[in-house]
């Protein structure tokens, strides 16, 4: 076997930008593990949990905004990277997923670790790429070296996401020590070939048909230029900017980010608008969906450099596959309010206002998630990194929002909305961050995903809060489960487990809170960096439910 090929492909990695890989141990994919952690310039993590490391890649590509390379031996193996990898398809994160594989006339003669791996992922990959013949070929070569830029490629292009190479190989794959493979220099890199947009600022001369004009901010990664955009757009062009905590919006001025309380079951038509104008990904607030989806507007414009834009509110007109940043400079400049336009931001702006107050004073006097989260959120230091467990976290972290004067980036596996992988995205980022990094995470998404901690990597400046209701507390939200004799056991999932065994074995600082002051207490030395904690917050389900749910009632 032509193992030079297989070092080939990482140098190729490198040239193209890739700097990490994370790597579960086997033997089937030794030739790749040995050349990938023999690079200098690469930087490789062993992470035995496949589905932890996964995530843990999902996390660095977050950061980093480059495709991390993610190494599995043969079988069942790549099939646990599936969650982590319809994550990154929907959430656009680059993955670079390198599968060793049997050679295919073993596969499905009940041979040992062979599975269908071809096409393992379906359509939640931007694409699948067998990894040509390791025989020592000229044809080989050249197509091995085009097989790998085309998966970088691919996984930069307009959306990003993931790309699975399936790559069979034979024995002997380990290399013996009269072998001397190198990484050449000399070895081709292939530029995408995307061609720009044209004409697309044309299309804005519609806006004339509009009156009232509304930018809604779906999930995104924090930008100052585009924060600076939105507020001028706000301030100057009295257009509304809408943005859920996780759309990293909440430094614009004037941002309206409390909608998901004043717009539940509401039919208020003065704040229906004509045009509907989405940048960035997915949005928490059903509230908005649903009053968008009633109460339509004339058209969506939906503004994204991907190939197919979503229609979430049933009214998409146009699609701008172009910069989100180009766009909102060509509208910065072009858009003139009229009265009706500043009229219409007043009634968002003075809903939003007294929403916000009434959430700022809002409180009971037992120890419940939403006291404890407010706490926390109002705790957290400039300068760090947030990232938001599915379920009630992040719902509880949208509803109480954000200070605008702190430089905090918000991450949240929001692509699926699954509970699997909080903790290892969480460490991904941290891993390759030099920003103190808080996990704020329900019981249950914590101990799902407790292998995240089960390697060598655990980074010092990851802090996580976890909010201890004895199980899924989101259940008792919904209408359907909680009225049912079945919601502890089989909805919630009651259990009686806690952080504090997780945190001896993986080496953190623990802090139980049991009430109020002493989550006051325990906030000044958790907040500070040096050593990774976990503050573990007691809460009673019940109790949670009533405060949260008066929460939109007293609303008035």
């Amino acid at each position: 076997m032509n193992l030079q090929s297989v070092f080939d492909l990482v140098q190729i990695c490198h040239l193209k930008g890739v700097k990490h890989a994370v790597i579960s141990p086997g033997s089937r994919n030794a030739a790749l593990t040995i050349a990938f952690s023999r690079h200098p310039e690469i930087e490789c993590y062993s992470v035995p949990d496949e589905r932890s490391a996964a995530f843990i890649a999902l996390g660095i590509s977050l950061k980093t905004k480059l495709p991390t390379v993610l190494i599995c031996t043969s079988g069942s193996a790549a099939l646990n990277y599936a969650p982590a990898v319809a994550e990154a398809y929907f959430n656009q994160v680059p993955l670079l997923i390198l599968s060793a594989d049997r050679p295919p006339e073993w596969i499905g003669q009940r041979d040992g670790q062979t599975i269908y791996q071809e096409q393992l992922f379906g359509n939640h990959v931007k694409k699948s790429l067998v990894f040509p013949s390791l025989e020592e070929t000229e044809e080989g070569t050249a197509l091995g070296h085009e097989t790998i830029n085309q998966a970088i490629n691919c996984c930069l292009e307009a959306e990003m996401g993931p790309v699975h190479i399936n790559i069979p190989f034979r024995e002997p794959f380990y290399p013996t020590t009269e072998q001397g493979h190198n990484f050449s220099k000399s070895l081709p890199v292939f530029i995408s070939d995307n061609a720009p947009l044209n004409n697309w600022k044309s299309e804005l001369k519609d806006l004339s048909n509009f009156s009232r004009v509304l930018i809604i901010v779906g999930q995104s990664t924090k930008d100052p230029s585009t924060i600076k955009l939105l507020t001028s757009l706000s301030i100057e062009s009295k257009i509304p900017i809408v943005a859920d905590v996780i759309s990293n919006a909440h430094q614009v001025e004037d941002v309206i980010s409390s909608q998901d309380v004043f717009l539940k079951g509401s039919k208020d038509t003065n704040l229906q608008p004509d045009l509907l104008i989405t940048i960035g990904m997915s949005v928490i607030s059903k509230n908005l969906k649903l009053f968008l989806r009633d109460l339509r507007p004339k058209a969506h414009w939906h503004v994204r450099q991907e190939t197919k834009a979503p229609d979430t509110y049933l009214s998409l007109a146009k699609h701008f596959a172009v910069s989100e940043i180009d766009f909102l400079k060509e509208l910065e400049q072009i858009f003139v309010a009229s009265d009706s336009q500043r009229t219409f931001q007043g009634e968002w702006s003075n809903i939003d206002s007294k929403t916000k107050k009434h959430i700022e004073h809002f409180g009971s006097d037992d120890i419940s998630d939403f006291d404890c989260y407010k706490k926390v959120l109002h705790a957290l230091p400039s300068g760090s990194d947030l990232h938001l467990a599915n379920s009630m976290a992040v719902r509880y972290a949208n509803v109480i929002g954000l200070s605008n004067d702190k430089d905090i980036e918000v991450y949240c596996n929001r692509g699926t909305s699954g509970i699997d992988g909080s903790n290892s995205t969480a460490v991904g980022t941290a891993i390759v961050s030099q920003r103190p990094t808080f996990l704020l995470t329900g019981d249950m998404a914590f101990l799902y995903d407790r292998n995240g901690f089960w390697h060598n990597h655990v980074p010092e400046n990851l802090s996580i809060v976890v909010f201890n209701n004895h199980g899924g507390g989101i259940f008792r939200m919904i209408e359907g489960p909680s009225g049912q004799p079945e919601l502890e056991e089989f909805f919630e999932t009651h259990q009686q487990k806690d952080a504090s065994h997780v945190a001896k074995e993986f080496g953190f600082e623990y802090y139980p809170c049991t009430s109020l002051k002493e989550l006051e207490q325990n906030l000044i030395p958790f907040v500070k960096t040096g050593k990774r904690k976990i503050l573990e917050v007691f809460t009673d389900a019940e109790v949670s439910k009533n405060v949260y749910k008066e929460l939109f009632r007293s609303l008035s």
